[in-house]
């Protein structure tokens, strides 16, 4: 038996950069032109007629071409030789009948249109266009222990832009997503197959993956009344009867990719919704609501370990000045460069918050009095000594800060906060450009 393969068949998946338009209707072929330049940064040729644009791909390589079948000078297998020379092709038409849909689909293009409204052609295309640079980024699994099954599937996922592995039974296929992150995004698979089974292959993945985290399709020869519902119930996302059309099969594969691609799109918004939750919008680090909802967290370990935590209060001195002195934009870089120098300074384990306005917050989960000191001056110096540059106005200036710290096994995590300010206030009164700690 062959082994799995250590990669994916990736060296066809290519990003759409470079596209030609073939249409002889100088409206249509520039409303394209028009529409797929709004949407995409490619670069988007037209052309007329079959003969200037054979020129233009002796001349260049296009990723993508979008061609009508009529064209004045057409000759017999213009689009035919164009997808059998590796050529990722779009066909449009206005012929919508058997025997056209037919001889189209014997070639292997990506796919055809049917010129019905402008507006549904307009949408097709441009959702085609984004998956063919969505799916060079997507791994299909394809099981199946007939290697001609295989192999076929193959050839129509390569022209789709996708990457895959193959796998000659569900025990291969199993073994092979054991690992931390999937190897595949989506997975094909037949039911009878040696050692492992199609059907128990779904239940099996399910127990670790769910639907929308690894699609499955399963396409099966079966004729078993009842295996449609028994495949569904286990987990599948999909079924296919393996007397497909090859238009059936991309059809309910693009339905899934498209499925998943939203999910994943939305799963990205959702983290960048949390992201901005938690973070300040300027300094990008934490903010008052991220502090509120994990110090229980920290109060209770440090309770537990016998350890204190301590609580450091920052403020610029004299930040107001800065402001009328040099603009609230340099205000805004005066902040900047002191979370810089925040982050740089902390342990990886340190919390560091902006509290508001020029006012940041420290946590440190377990320190010391010494170590929480130390900590404070060497952030003190480092400001002090470091400047502030403002590069679209070529100003540089420097600040200094003053640092309140408390330290204890409070519960309350306020109670340090209000001791912090205390300090934060008597470092103030001693001149600003301080650290005064709690005894």
């Amino acid at each position: 038996m062959e082994e799995i393969r250590s990669q994916s068949i990736n060296n066809h998946c290519k990003a759409i950069k470079h596209i030609l338009i073939i249409e002889d209707s100088p409206a249509l072929v520039n409303h394209l032109k028009e529409i797929i330049d709004g949407r995409f940064s490619f670069n988007c040729d037209i052309s007329l007629n079959e003969s200037s644009a054979r020129d233009m791909i002796r001349r260049k390589r296009y990723d993508l071409i979008i061609t009508d079948i009529n064209l004045p000078d057409s000759t017999e297998n213009f689009i035919g030789g164009l997808a059998n020379d590796n050529n990722r092709v779009i066909v449009i038409t206005g012929r919508d009948n058997d025997e056209c849909r037919t001889s189209l689909l014997e070639l292997p293009i990506v796919d055809y249109i049917v010129k019905s409204d402008a507006k549904t052609l307009d949408n097709y295309l441009i959702k085609t266009i984004q998956r063919l640079n969505d799916n060079r980024h997507t791994v299909i699994g394809v099981c199946d222990d007939s290697k001609l099954a295989r192999t076929k599937i193959c050839s129509s996922l390569k022209i789709q832009n996708l990457a895959y592995l193959e796998f000659e039974d569900g025990q291969q296929a199993l073994d092979a997503l054991k690992g931390e992150q999937p190897c595949i995004d989506l997975l094909l698979t037949d039911y009878e197959m040696p050692r492992l089974d199609g059907l128990e292959l779904v239940r099996r993945i399910r127990h670790s993956f769910t639907n929308d985290k690894l699609p499955i399709i399963t396409l099966t020869g079966s004729d078993k009344p009842h295996l449609l519902a028994q495949f569904l119930k286990a987990g599948a996302n999909d079924y296919l009867s393996k007397s497909f059309t090859s238009e059936e099969f991309l059809t309910r594969l693009h339905l899934n990719l498209d499925h998943l691609y939203m999910l994943r799109k939305y799963a990205q918004v959702i983290k960048e919704l949390e992201h901005i939750s938690i973070r300040d919008f300027l300094t990008k680090l934490y903010n008052r609501h991220y502090f509120f909802s994990h110090i229980e967290h920290i109060t209770a370990n440090a309770i537990r370990k016998n350890i204190p935590y301590a609580i450091l209060m920052i403020d610029i001195d004299f930040f107001k000045k800065v402001n009328d002195t040099y603009g609230h934009h340099a205000g805004d870089v005066a902040i900047e460069h002191l979370a810089t120098v925040l982050k740089d300074t902390a342990r990886a384990s340190d919390y560091c918050f902006r509290w508001g306005g020029e006012e940041f917050l420290v946590l440190i989960p377990t320190s010391s009095h010494d170590e929480s000191y130390q900590f404070a001056e060497r952030l003190r110096k480092t400001i002090e000594t470091s400047s502030v540059y403002v590069e679209d106005e070529d100003l540089t200036f420097t600040i200094t800060i003053s640092l309140g710290i408390a330290l204890g096994l409070d519960k309350d995590a306020n109670h340090l906060i209000s001791k912090a300010d205390e300090m934060l206030y008597e470092a103030k009164q001693a001149g600003r450009n301080c650290v005064k700690i709690m005894d």
